[in-house]
């Protein structure tokens, strides 16, 4: 490598992993507004809901545990969301067991659907209007030059969650 290579650049604030954790933050904190903005005050879902919503849409067999990983946050909290939404009818917990451990399951509610799918109507106008400014292009280099970097992150560094 080359004396200058941006690959040898140690600087925490120069490297692309402070700017990818900036735009992470930056791109979190829009959401929220977004989503406090324009679809909470339709009344439906918490941002937390929603996203929760998003990861069991996807992967309906997803834990507490793994819900809790995936969102960062603690289990007790995830739980906390969990409950407050199977009281609201947007999910049904199903106990299973899995390696006789006792673990349970979250079902989405034909109404946690609804609300789901109206709220990413709503929350997916933020992605266009922000993605209108890249070429399809770019955003399919963009998205494997991520991959690229979370696949390099997990092969070098042990996360622990």
């Amino acid at each position: 490598m080359k004396k200058n290579d941006k690959r040898n650049r140690v600087q925490y604030l120069d490297c692309v992993l402070h700017l990818l954790a900036e735009t992470a933050r930056l791109s979190e904190l829009a959401a929220r507004n977004y989503y406090k903005d324009c679809v909470k005050s339709v009344g439906i879902l918490e941002l937390d809901e929603f996203v929760i919503l998003c990861y069991l849409i996807k992967n309906p067999e997803l834990s507490q545990s793994d819900l809790s990983k995936l969102v960062y946050k603690g289990k007790a909290h995830v739980g906390k969301i969990l409950n407050a939404m199977e009281e609201k009818g947007y999910i049904k917990r199903i106990v299973a067991s899995h390696n006789n451990i006792m673990v349970k399951y979250n079902q989405i509610t034909d109404e946690g659907k609804k609300l789901y799918y109206l709220s990413d109507d709503i929350f997916s106008k933020m992605a266009v209007n922000i993605f209108e400014q890249f070429s399809e292009k770019e955003i399919d280099e963009f998205s494997a030059l991520l991959t690229k970097l979370q696949s390099a992150i997990l092969k070098t560094r042990k996360i622990n969650f």
